[in-house]
């Protein structure tokens, strides 16, 4: 494959896109390989060692804003025929609702992901204010109880302030994980998007 066949491969998958957006790409890719051509390789050997030029786009379309997405997406290649316009007047009532529950469920999964980690969060709080609160209440129970009392208190305080402090390495993690799930769902929405029409 020739540059110039390589170039036309990624500008018919990215076909959707405006051209401020199509012409970056392309003049990125077109220098990747000027590049590789300049270290001493061949125009084919430079354009191999690029890839594939449908995954290439693909993975500048996961990496485009979601609002571009859906605008590119949106806006037709050519004319629509009337019948098609009809059609998606006509079915507007049904697309819409499902567009609107899909967002909610997306919405509502992001609710409940992020409510586990705080909740993990709101049981570290816990445990840190109850070791704060059982290792300075200790003293006063040297007066009602003696030494037992205050090595015993002092001793749930740590105990406590102890699992706050792993507790917390937990929550980190959690959150963690959360923040990779968030970024797999989206990553998930816009491929939705992108699918397999015009972007392919």
């Amino acid at each position: 494959m020739t540059k110039q066949q390589f170039l036309l491969a990624i500008r018919q998958a990215l076909s959707g896109l405006s051209a401020n957006d199509l012409r970056e790409s392309l003049e990125y890719y077109s220098e990747m390989i000027d590049d590789l051509i300049e270290d001493g390789k061949s125009e084919a050997e430079a354009v191999a060692a690029m890839g594939d030029p449908r995954q290439i786009a693909r993975k500048i379309l996961s990496e485009m804003p979601l609002p571009k997405l859906i605008k590119a997406k949106a806006t037709p290649q050519k004319r629509r025929k009337r019948w098609q316009v009809v059609l998606l007047i006509a079915g507007s009532p049904l697309w819409i609702v499902l567009l609107a529950a899909a967002l909610i469920v997306v919405l509502s999964v992001y609710i409940v992901l992020w409510s586990v980690v705080l909740s993990f969060y709101a049981v570290d709080l816990a445990f840190a204010a109850m070791g704060i609160a059982l290792t300075l209440t200790s003293p006063i129970t040297a007066l009602s109880g003696g030494t037992v009392y205050v090595l015993t208190f002092a001793g749930l305080g740590l105990i406590f302030a102890g699992l706050s402090i792993l507790w917390f390495f937990l929550c980190n993690k959690i959150a963690w994980v959360a923040i990779k799930l968030g970024q797999k769902i989206w990553q998930g929405i816009k491929f939705m998007v992108i699918g397999k029409g015009d972007f392919e």
